[in-house]
C-alpha cells in the first residue's frame, strides 16, 4: 500500500514487489539478489580460509587482522566485476517488457558464472595454503604438467592436511553446490521487491570504488596481490605476461656461456658445472675441504642507505649511524663502499644474500615457488648448522614465508613489537647466548623493519632531524635503528662463541626519499636507492679486513 502525498496522490515505496511480466527492472533485482548470494558464498570460504590451520599446522596468516578484512571488502568487487555485464544489460532495458525465455536463461547464466566463481575462489585458497601461490595462469604454466600431478597429491599432501583432509576439496563442492541450490530456487520465486532506477544504479556501480578506496588501505601492491578475488589475480597476471616463466630456444647455448664466463671472472677455479639443465649449479672439482664452522650472524637492516652513514660518505654531513661509523674501524672488520642493492622491494635483498640469485623482470622472486634454489642456510644445515631468523616484519606480507620455512629451522617473529626494531633485537640478543652455548654452529638472521616507509619515530629522544619531509624522517628512523645495534652488540660481543662468528651487516636496499625532484618511494637507479652498506666482520684468517672501493652487490 502506498502513503498519501500532500497532494492526495499516493505515494511509492522506495522498494516495491516485483510485477509479471518480467521487466529490466524485475531482472536487475534478481541480478542483485544472484550477487549477493555469491557475495556470501565468497564470505564464507574466507572464513573457512583463515579459521582452518595451515597444511602443515599453524595459523594460516600470522597477523590474519591485515589481511582479513581486506580480503572480504575485495570479494565485493570481484563479484560485482563478474555480475557487472548483466547489471548494465538490465539497467539498459530497466524500463522493457521481456517476454522471451531467453532474459531467464541469461539470468541462469549469471548463477551458473557465480558458482563457477566460488570453485575457482576454493581452488585458489588452496593452492594459496599448500603453495604460497595463487591459482592464476603463471600458477598453471608452472604446475598444469602430466609430471607435477598423480596420486601422491592426494595421497600424500591432501590426506595430511592439518586443515582437515580432504576438506579443502569438499569445500570446493560444498559451497558452490549450496549457492547453485539457493540459486534455483531463487530464479523459480521470481525477483522480490525491486527498485527504482536511481537506486538500482548506486546498487550496481557503488561497489565498483572499492579499487580507489581499497588501495589506500591496502597500503601494499604485496597486499593486494595476497587479498585480491581470483578475477582480478588473473588479469594483473595476464597484463605481467609470461616471459620470464619461458625457457628460451637458445638455452643450452646460454647455459654453456654463463659457465665459461663464470670460469673466466672467477679467482677461483676449482669448481664445474655438472648439470646443463641446472646452469647456475655449480660442485668443487676436488674433494671438499674439511669445513671450518663458524658461525655466521646476518644482519638485515630495512631501508639502510649508504648516504646515512658517515663512515662510506664523509661529506654528506652530520651522520646518522656513529655506532656503526667507529664499529667499521675496528680491526678484523671489512666494509665494501660501493656495495649495491638490487633496489625495492626487501625480498630482492633477502634473495640476493641467501641464494646470491637477481629478481626476475615482471614477476616478483617469491612467485616461483616450485624452483628450488641452493640458498646458504639450506646448505649449512646439510652440514650441521641451526639455522634461526628473527624478523621484524610480516614475512607473509611479500609471501617470503615459504621460502623461509625451507631455509630456517625456526622462524621468530615479533607482531607485538609493533615495528619497533629494539624488542626485536632484545629478544635475539637473549635468545643468541643461549643459541651459541649450545655447542653446534648456527646461521642466524635478525631483519629489521622500524626503518621502513613512512619512517615513523621509534624513540623520539633519538631524533637527529625534522620531521617535514621523508628525507628528514629516514635520518631519525637510521639513527634510532644505529643505537639498537649498539645494544644488541653490547649484549652479544662478549659470549665465549663470538670469537668465532662472521657478522655481516647490509641494508636490503636504499631509497628515493625525494632526492632528485622525484617523488618518495620511486624505483630509480641514483645512488640513494641502491648504494648500502656491507660489512662483514671476524676474526677469520680470510676476512680481507679494512676498506675496499671496488664495486661489490649483495649477490656477493
Amino acid at each position: 500500500m502506498g502513503t498519501a502525498a500532500a497532494g492526495g496522490e499516493p505515494r511509492q515505496p522506495v522498494m516495491q514487489r516485483a510485477a509479471e511480466p518480467r521487466s529490466g527492472r524485475t531482472q536487475f533485482a534478481l541480478a542483485f539478489r544472484l550477487a549477493l548470494g555469491g557475495l556470501a558464498g565468497c564470505v564464507v570460504l574466507q572464513v573457512l580460509l583463515y579459521v582452518r590451520p595451515a597444511p602443515h599446522g599453524g595459523p594460516f596468516l600470522a597477523e590474519w587482522p591485515r589481511y582479513f578484512w581486506l580480503a572480504l571488502y575485495y570479494e565485493m568487487l570481484g563479484v560485482w566485476l563478474l555480475s557487472l555485464p548483466f547489471f548494465v544489460l538490465w539497467l539498459g532495458l530497466f524500463r522493457s517488457r521481456l517476454e522471451s525465455r531467453l532474459w531467464r536463461a541469461l539470468s541462469g547464466l549469471h548463477a551458473a558464472l557465480l558458482a563457477l566463481n566460488l570453485v575457482l575462489s576454493q581452488l585458489d585458497h588452496e593452492v594459496l595454503r599448500f603453495l604460497g601461490v595463487r591459482a592464476n595462469l603463471s600458477f598453471l604454466y608452472a604446475y598444469g604438467q602430466p609430471e607435477m600431478l598423480g596420486d601422491a597429491l592426494f595421497r600424500d599432501v591432501l590426506a595430511d592436511d592439518r586443515g582437515g583432509p580432504f576438506v579443502g576439496v569438499a569445500l570446493m563442492v560444498i559451497v558452490p553446490g549450496a549457492y547453485a541450490w539457493w540459486a534455483v530456487r531463487r530464479l523459480r520465486r521470481g525477483a522480490g521487491r525491486t527498485a527504482p532506477l536511481w537506486l538500482a544504479l548506486v546498487l550496481a556501480l557503488v561497489p565498483l570504488l572499492a579499487p580507489a578506496n581499497g588501495w589506500h588501505q591496502a597500503s601494499s601492491h604485496f597486499r593486494l596481490r595476497k587479498v585480491e578475488p581470483l578475477v582480478i589475480a588473473l588479469a594483473m597476471d595476464a597484463r605481467a605476461g609470461y616471459a620470464d616463466w619461458q625457457r628460451p630456444a637458445d638455452f643450452t647455448a646460454l647455459a654453456a656461456g654463463h659457465a665459461q664466463r663464470w670460469l673466466a671472472r672467477s679467482g677461483d677455479k676449482a669448481w664445474r658445472f655438472p648439470d646443463p639443465e641446472r646452469p647456475y649449479w655449480r660442485e668443487p672439482t676436488g674433494a671438499a675441504p674439511e669445513l671450518d664452522r663458524w658461525n655466521v650472524l646476518y644482519l638485515q637492516l630495512e631501508t639502510f642507505r649508504g648516504i646515512e652513514m658517515g663512515a662510506l660518505d664523509p661529506a654528506g654531513g652530520p651522520t646518522a649511524t656513529p655506532f656503526l661509523d667507529g664499529f667499521v674501524a675496528r680491526p678484523g672488520v671489512a666494509v665494501w663502499t660501493r656495495a649495491s642493492s638490487l633496489g625495492n622491494p626487501s625480498i630482492n635483498g633477502l634473495f640476493a644474500a641467501h641464494c646470491s640469485v637477481q629478481p626476475p623482470s615482471r614477476h616478483y622472486i617469491t612467485s616461483y615457488t616450485d624452483v628450488r634454489f641452493g640458498c646458504l642456510p639450506e646448505r649449512l644445515r646439510e652440514r650441521g648448522y641451526r639455522t634461526v631468523m628473527f624478523n621484524g616484519g610480516d614475512t607473509d606480507w611479500d609471501n617470503s614465508s615459504p621460502w623461509i620455512a625451507r631455509w630456517y629451522d625456526r622462524l621468530r617473529r615479533f607482531p607485538e613489537a609493533e615495528g619497533r626494531d629494539r624488542v626485536v633485537f632484545r629478544a635475539a640478543a637473549q635468545e643468541l647466548r643461549a643459541l651459541g652455548r649450545g655447542g653446534e654452529p648456527f646461521f642466524a638472521s635478525v631483519v629489521s623493519i622500524s626503518n621502513h616507509w613512512p619512517f615513523e619515530t621509534r624513540e623520539p629522544a633519538l631524533d637527529i632531524a625534522g620531521q617535514a619531509t621523508p628525507a628528514e624522517r629516514i635520518r631519525n628512523t637510521t639513527h634510532y635503528m644505529d643505537d639498537v645495534l649498539r645494544e644488541f652488540f653490547a649484549a652479544i660481543e662478549n659470549e665465549p662463541w663470538y670469537a668465532r662468528t662472521l657478522v655481516v651487516i647490509a641494508g636490503d636496499h636504499g631509497f628515493n626519499a625525494g632526492e632528485h625532484g622525484l617523488s618518495p618511494g620511486r624505483q630509480d637507479l641514483y645512488r640513494e636507492s641502491v648504494w648500502v652498506p656491507l660489512i662483514v666482520a671476524g676474526p677469520h684468517p680470510r676476512l680481507p679486513a679494512g676498506r675496499h672501493d671496488m664495486p661489490a652487490s649483495l649477490l656477493d
